[in-house]
């Protein structure tokens, strides 16, 4: 598996992770319309994940600047996660 790769299986982890957060806040009152979306977002932007980390012709440039680049674009000055910064930082400081 090839770095880049294994920095989107670990972007995949924590994004797993913030919707799991979401999901126990949302026990207590339910979950908002917006974090409704947010959530779907985010699997919208991570869904082609376990294709590309298996796929040894991937298009990276896909997966990060268009599936999260697109979901940071959308959220990035609204909420403090973003998939793409999630990415370049465990690409650069945890592999």
């Amino acid at each position: 598996m090839k770095k880049e790769q294994l920095a989107l299986l670990k972007t995949l982890q924590r994004a797993l992770l913030e919707i799991r957060i979401i999901g126990y806040k949302g026990q207590d009152s339910g979950l908002s319309v917006e974090q409704s979306e947010f959530i779907a977002d985010i699997a919208d932007a991570l869904h082609n994940i376990p294709d590309a980390i298996t796929d040894a012709n991937v298009d990276l440039d896909f997966h990060t600047k268009i599936m999260l680049g697109g979901f940071d674009d959308k959220y990035g000055t609204t909420i403090n996660f973003r998939l793409l910064e999630i990415y370049n930082h465990i690409l650069q400081n945890e592999i």
